[in-house]
């Protein structure tokens, strides 16, 4: 009678080992189910633009987005447009963009 809690404690060992990745894998699944979508082919109209290419940072936009973005174009005061692959909004306050080029100046 002795082995029987041994016995139960080695399943029990066994048990957390087999539903740890299960428990990982669930808890992955939540947080990517409630991570913000990156919103693809916006174009946004910012007043300031700092190019330091490839990266910009932009301020005073016209968008209410926040959160991040991927494929965008953002057009400067003085009329420079940045095509940038990925990036980051927060509202009309600013938007920054890695991966960017410059398009074209009007």
């Amino acid at each position: 009678m002795r082995c029987i809690p041994i016995v139960l404690a080695a399943l029990a060992a066994v048990g957390a080992v087999v539903m740890a990745p299960l428990a990982t894998a669930q808890a992955a699944t939540a947080v990517s189910l409630n991570a913000p979508m990156a919103r693809a082919g916006e174009v946004f109209t910012c007043q300031e633009v700092d190019a330091e290419l490839p990266e910009i940072f932009a301020r005073d936009c016209d968008t209410g987005h926040w959160g991040p973005l991927s494929d965008f174009v953002v057009n400067s005061g003085d009329r420079t447009v940045y095509r940038c692959a990925t990036g980051w909004a927060e509202g009309s306050l600013w938007v920054r963009g890695q991966g960017c080029r410059r398009l074209q100046s009007s």
